[in-house]
């Protein structure tokens, strides 16, 4: 068994750097290495299935996501995964789903929050987005794109006080990661909704 684990964890390795390095196709015959190793491998298939979803097979992307759910419902990644690949594709009813299924069973994951939330404001429903945007920061404060994206959505009922904060909480967080160029245009946005 410690030679299998031993393994997996290799070809994972393999698999990710090939995928970190744009050969996708390559990473996903790795993967599939990996699942004839370990067929119930969590890593393997939503990794797998996030390559599908950049090369545009989300039909194959979504059956690695529903085989991981299967295995494991608790698991908020495969859900969060699924709703992504709705959402490439403009499905934002099924992204909601994929979102709000992944939530029944672990409502304290931000990144499931962010993506209800981004359903629902491509959906044009910004008040829900808003406050989906708000439980993702609940749960998460440390991510300069979801204050992005809560401010696009505040700027869309032009409440400005509200869009500037967002704006400069990511300035801040874009600062402490060192992304200087991303704070700046934070900066910057802020200042034109406080001018608004």
């Amino acid at each position: 068994m410690a030679s299998d684990e031993q393994s997996v964890s290799q070809l994972l390795q393999k698999a990710r750097a090939l995928r970190q390095q744009g050969d996708y196709r390559e990473a996903i015959e790795i993967y599939r290495e990996v699942l004839d190793v370990d067929r119930d491998c969590l890593e393997a298939l939503n990794e797998v299935g996030l390559v599908h979803v950049i090369i545009g097979e989300q039909a194959l992307a979504e059956v690695a996501f529903d085989l991981a759910i299967s295995i494991s419902p608790y698991d908020f990644r495969a859900h969060s995964n699924k709703a992504e690949a709705h959402l490439t594709l403009g499905r934002f009813e099924e992204a909601l789903d994929a979102a709000e299924a992944g939530l029944k069973l672990s409502p304290e994951r931000a990144e499931l929050w962010e993506k209800k939330a981004r359903a629902l404001e491509s959906m044009m429903k910004i008040d829900e987005a808003i406050e989906a945007y708000n439980k993702a920061i609940k749960y998460d404060s440390e991510n300069p794109e979801t204050w992005k994206a809560l401010a696009l959505c505040l700027d869309a009922q032009e409440k400005w006080t509200e869009v500037a904060r967002a704006y400069r909480i990511a300035a801040e967080l874009h600062e402490k990661r060192g992304e200087t160029k991303e704070a700046e245009s934070c900066e910057k946005f802020a200042g034109f909704a406080e001018s608004s």
